[in-house]
């Protein structure tokens, strides 16, 4: 007997810039995905709701979150230091999770990626 079961459709939204470049990184690490545009698809799944979030967001750091961020700005660690006023090296030692970001370096930091302080603390 053969039982096939559907895949449920996740519903991810993304907002702003590198769609493109997400489409292509989801496309090659899941060779069976199938992306859509078309917001009116009924039962979806929320992605928050998937066992893979929740495994990728237990990963997540804020030292890791940092780097993504400041990757995405296309910024070197001099570069963001130079912004921020914050020495490279202590920089460094946030993305490597060996520092913490407190709230004030926090939003120093997210004033100079544009972006909410909250994802790094």
């Amino acid at each position: 007997m053969l039982a096939h079961v559907k895949t449920p459709l996740i519903d991810v939204e993304i907002k702003g810039k590198g769609l493109e470049i997400i489409e292509k990184i989801l496309k090659k690490a899941f060779s069976n995905i199938e992306i859509t545009h078309d917001y009116d698809i009924k039962d979806t799944v929320p992605i928050k709701d998937t066992e893979w979030y929740n495994k990728m967001s237990k990963k997540m750091t804020a030292g890791k979150i940092l780097r993504v961020y400041r990757s995405n700005a296309g910024l070197t660690l001099n570069q963001l230091s130079e912004k921020t006023g914050i020495a490279k090296s202590n920089l460094s030692q946030m993305e490597n999770d060996k520092r913490s970001i407190g709230i004030k370096t926090a939003k120093t930091i997210a004033k100079a990626l544009k972006c909410d302080y909250k994802r790094f603390l």
